[in-house]
């Protein structure tokens, strides 16, 4: 008679009893294969290689027998889109434990946003923006976007999408949220330095991330080529040796190549974009990680533009794949950096498709510069320290580089 009346009428408090249930074991089996040991008679005399891949399928196994029980013996049937939901929670649990923000689990909507925002295309409202903290600094907006219509500006911190706080452990998830199908809407809440926080309600649109940039430019008698590479998605390298041989054909007196602001991408597109200004087989990177073997990044064709004066600008902003391309033109002594220190995040991702059609996009190793410097220490500091003034019309750190180019 109590259990019918505790329980008569409640069915929230009865699923939340269950997913509570559910997490529970999941998280008891993800404790078994973080803190505990091979339980099998004479797994430790296996090799390495062999007794972790044993380990791997003892814990899914484990993971996929609970879950095989509760649904055919409990005594209640389980909904389906609670064990996804189950499923989802310890996986993201278990990511978060590692406490490296570059590695994320993506659910299946959240993967498809990620491969689109390779392609250098997705519906969004045009900025972007670093981790900050338990919220997200913006970097960038695009000019034709509609945060930059609703007045959204570079150095304002999301702290809310849609209502939910923005947080270090889901930063790149409320990232993918802001993106969606054109035409509808999305609310971010913005906190400006003296200015209360205030929520703009946006429309996504279609974004098209320009990829890359270039012009003439003049310091004194010299024309000065300058050369902007917003990111590297597929086909920017390509796009880049096609911009630079351009100028070149105009026969400029040297080049400024611009990465302030890019945050990286793909590091294939990386090598092809040092190849343009290195000799073939040169070094670009090295890797260092905790399994496999070191690896070399060499460039690959034909350079162009070899005997062009080159000055990189860098910036705070400036990582990842950026930071591998600048520190391999530096050690090369090819170019000279001008700007600020770069931001410390070349690392190497992998990204795995999973069964339900997320992927888990995880650290494997980081990049060394061809001397040997970890760009996850600190970032590249500059050969030649400028800071833009935002406040200011004129662009101090390019009319540095400008100088810099026509003085070699």
């Amino acid at each position: 008679m109590n259990d019918s009346r505790h329980t008569r009428g409640t069915p929230l408090r009865f699923w939340s009893a269950v997913l509570t249930i559910l997490l529970v074991i999941l998280v008891f089996a993800v404790g078994v294969w973080v803190g505990g040991h091979p339980r099998q008679v004479g797994l430790d005399r296996l090799p390495s290689g062999v007794r972790d891949r044993l380990v791997a399928e003892d814990r899914t196994a484990l993971a996929t027998q609970v879950l095989s029980i509760l649904k055919d013996d409990y005594y209640k049937d389980i909904p389906s889109a609670l064990v996804t939901q189950v499923e989802n929670a310890s996986v993201t649990a278990l990511v978060e434990k590692l406490g490296d923000p570059y590695t994320e689990y993506l659910n299946p909507d959240h993967y498809k946003l990620f491969q689109a925002n390779r392609e250098g295309k997705y519906g969004g409202v045009g900025v972007e923006w670093q981790p900050q903290g338990d919220s997200a600094r913006i970097m960038r907006v695009f000019p034709q976007g509609p945060a930059a219509a609703a007045g959204i500006r570079v150095a304002d911190r999301v702290v809310a999408v849609d209502g939910a706080k923005v947080t270090r452990a889901d930063n790149f998830v409320a990232m993918q949220n802001v993106k969606g199908q054109e035409g509808t809407k999305v609310t971010l809440r913005i906190a400006r330095q003296g200015a209360q926080e205030r929520d703009y309600p946006l429309t996504r649109q279609e974004i098209r991330r320009p990829v890359v940039e270039s012009r003439v430019e003049r310091s004194g008698a010299d024309r000065i080529g300058y050369v902007r590479l917003d990111q590297f998605t597929d086909g920017s390298a390509k796009a880049f040796r096609t911009a630079v041989r351009r100028l070149s054909e105009q026969k400029v007196d040297g080049l400024v190549f611009d990465l302030r602001g890019d945050g990286g991408g793909l590091v294939e597109e990386a090598v092809g974009v040092a190849s343009v200004f290195l000799p073939d087989e040169s070094v670009i990177a090295t890797t260092r990680g905790r399994s496999g073997p070191r690896e070399t990044l060499t460039a690959t064709g034909d350079p162009i533009a070899r005997k062009l004066p080159l000055v990189v600008l860098v910036d705070r902003n400036s990582a990842s794949a950026s930071e591998i391309v600048a520190g391999a033109l530096r050690d090369a002594d090819r170019a000279r950096l001008v700007g600020t220190r770069t931001f410390g995040k070349a690392l190497i991702q992998s990204t795995r498709t999973l069964a339900n059609g997320g992927a888990i996009k995880f650290t494997v190793a980081s990049y060394l510069t061809p001397d040997g410097f970890d760009l996850v220490t600190r970032g590249l500091a500059p050969d030649v320290q400028v800071v833009d003034a935002p406040a200011t019309p004129a662009d101090e750190a390019l009319v540095r580089a400008l100088r810099e180019v026509a003085a070699r």
